[in-house]
């Protein structure tokens, strides 16, 4: 009789134990929702504990008046995706290998993330999302028409060569010439660029906030004046 009751507990456990494991990425969705206003879509998607964690963790970090302002605030509210193909919510792959990136080219805030990454990584996503949150759908080299992002660049020892004239018709910092004349910081960056240093500024700060003043006083005081401050 105990062996056989063993025996149904463990057919039980094997049947029940899928719907668990679903739904726990359905709380930690509806969490995420509740406490920030985000939307992390499932359906279609490659979550993980790891990657969950990693994406709560990091929201977590981000004071209330950074986290109601990440997106373009043309688009609504922010979509995380988690996945290897670097699909966006149309399907469409924006990049031929996996990658983790923030997009508002189909008109929704869309962060797409490589499964299993970390907390930093994941708020060097959404330090894009944030600096981008004044921008249209597909303008990201409009970023630079910006106060915000011109008083970064200023503070740290970048500018911007390209005329304003041609970043007016580009679409992004990839099709822009700029100049750095600061000391060096970080030991890699997607791409050379000051919306790169921006959302490694950003991470660490609310990562590891005495890191980024060992490497950079001046990007911390930048930090602290400019984004963790509500200037409201």
């Amino acid at each position: 009789m105990r062996r056989a009751r063993a025996l149904l507990g463990l057919l039980l456990m094997l049947v029940f134990l899928p719907l668990f494991v679903a739904a726990e990425p359905a709380c930690e969705a509806q969490k995420a929702r509740e406490l920030y206003g985000v939307e992390i879509v499932l359906v279609g998607q490659s979550w993980d504990e790891l990657s969950l964690s990693a994406v709560n963790d990091a929201l977590g970090r981000l004071p209330p008046h950074v986290v109601k302002q990440l997106g373009s605030r043309f688009n609504g509210r922010l979509y995380i995706l988690c996945n290897a193909e670097s699909r966006t919510l149309s399907g469409a792959s924006v990049y031929s290998h996996g990658a983790n990136f923030y997009s508002n080219n189909e008109g929704r805030n869309e962060l797409v993330l490589y499964p299993d990454q970390s907390a930093l990584t994941v708020l060097h996503e959404l330090g894009h999302a944030y600096q981008l949150r004044l921008t249209p759908a597909g303008k990201y080299a409009w970023a630079f028409f910006q106060d915000e992002i011109r008083d970064f660049m200023k503070a740290t020892g970048w500018s911007l060569l390209t005329p304003d004239s041609q970043a007016a018709v580009a679409i992004d910092q990839t099709q822009l010439n700029f100049a750095y004349n600061g000391p060096p910081v970080w030991q890699s960056m997607s791409n050379p660029d000051p919306l790169e240093d921006y959302a490694n500024s950003f991470a660490l700060f609310f990562y590891d906030p005495e890191r980024l003043r060992q490497l950079s006083p001046v990007r911390y005081d930048w930090m602290l004046r400019n984004v963790a401050t509500d200037a409201r």
